[in-house]
């Protein structure tokens, strides 16, 4: 009992040195443009919306279903009926309704050009996030829907098309979470070889290399999750508004059904070594946040491995969860970590190969 309290004191002063140390990423990578200079967007705001008759009420209802929305929320979109409410009440303008049925129709167009459509309930959600950062669902439709948008749009439309292709394919098919996960890789590094820098909304000193911006975009697409510190409970990282862009939220709107990211991935392909007991079925999260907080973060192992010791003792995580995340950890350290700047697709598949089951 003494050695335990002696490691879980060791474990503490560890972690607030961490709380010290490590700083926060805030990279809003988006793709989208804005321009700084004079604080507009290239989006329809109300007062810049073009003066034409007032259509009736109901040619914008049948605008925005036709576009694809639900008539009542599902999973907490806005769905016709709050764009309808918002309009009775002066808070949007006809021309903004029909602009962003416009800008849905285009990005449902663009996105089955991939392969799979998005659905356009996705884009019809407004979160506290969002709001915080100065974004509405009018905004980002259409500003993904512009020329300068379609970079990040193609790419979420690939990620998402690849996803899916692993989701519907028959039990016992050679396709996997792991190599869906890591296949989303291409996108990103297309995404950013296609960006001008000056079309990202936000960029942080951390990110010191398209290698380590694609790394970002990559974990965005995959979770978009982070990871806090146990102590302070403050994120390591964050992606802002952005952080619900990824698959496993498009899959959410595709099907109806609301899911976390442990459902949604499951652990295929991994081996058995790096997922432990049944019930740690988080492992790509976990993989993508390891690897952002090592390549990026340069977050030291020990560190890492002490995150995961600390929740051992202080929570419900058993020795054999810890125990697979750790080699997870280890895994990442070794054989993605070391050829992250100078070979980022060398690095993946040395990851693949090392974390993919016999």
């Amino acid at each position: 009992m003494g050695s335990l309290k002696w490691a879980a004191l060791l474990i503490g002063v560890v972690l607030v040195i961490t709380l010290l140390s490590v700083p926060q990423v805030r990279f809003l990578f988006f793709g989208m443009p804005e321009r700084r200079l004079d604080g507009r967007s290239i989006a329809l705001d109300a007062d810049d919306a073009p003066s034409t008759p007032v259509p009736p009420r109901s040619r914008v209802e049948r605008a925005l279903t036709d576009a694809g929305l639900s008539a009542e929320p599902l999973l907490g979109d806005i769905a016709t009926s709050g764009h309808l409410t918002r309009l009775d009440a002066g808070e949007v303008t006809v021309d903004q309704l029909l602009n962003y049925a416009e800008h849905l129709n285009a990005l449902a167009f663009r996105t089955k050009g991939a392969g799979r459509q998005i659905p356009s309930t996705f884009w019809d959600v407004e979160t506290d996030q969002m709001r915080v950062d100065g974004w509405t669902p009018y905004r980002v439709v259409a500003a993904l829907a512009s020329t300068e948008g379609r970079p990040y749009i193609d790419a979420l439309g690939v990620a998402y098309t690849r996803f899916h292709a692993f989701k519907v394919s028959e039990p016992g098919a050679d396709d996997t979470a792991l190599d869906t996960a890591l296949d989303l890789f291409e996108p990103a590094i297309r995404l950013i070889d296609e960006v001008p820098r000056e079309h990202m909304l936000e960029t942080s000193e951390h990110i010191r290399s398209k290698e380590q911006a694609a790394l970002y975009l990559w974990q965005q697409l995959v979770v978009g999750s982070s990871r806090r510190n146990p102590l302070t409970h403050i994120k390591l990282f964050n992606h802002g508004f952005a952080q619900r862009f990824h698959v496993g939220t498009i899959w959410q709107y595709d099907t109806g059904m609301a899911q976390d990211n442990s459902a949604i991935w499951g652990v295929s392909g991994f081996a058995p070594r790096y997922v432990g007991p049944p019930e740690n079925n988080n492992q790509v999260e976990h993989m993508s946040i390891s690897m952002t907080v090592q390549g990026i973060l340069r977050e030291p192992l020990q560190i890492l491995q002490a995150f995961e010791e600390f929740e051992r003792l202080s929570g419900p995580v058993n020795s054999e969860e810890t125990a697979a995340d750790e080699a997870l950890n280890l895994a990442v350290r070794q054989t993605f970590v070391p050829n992250l700047e100078n070979d980022l697709q060398a690095a993946v598949s040395a990851l693949r190969e090392t974390l993919r089951a016999p």
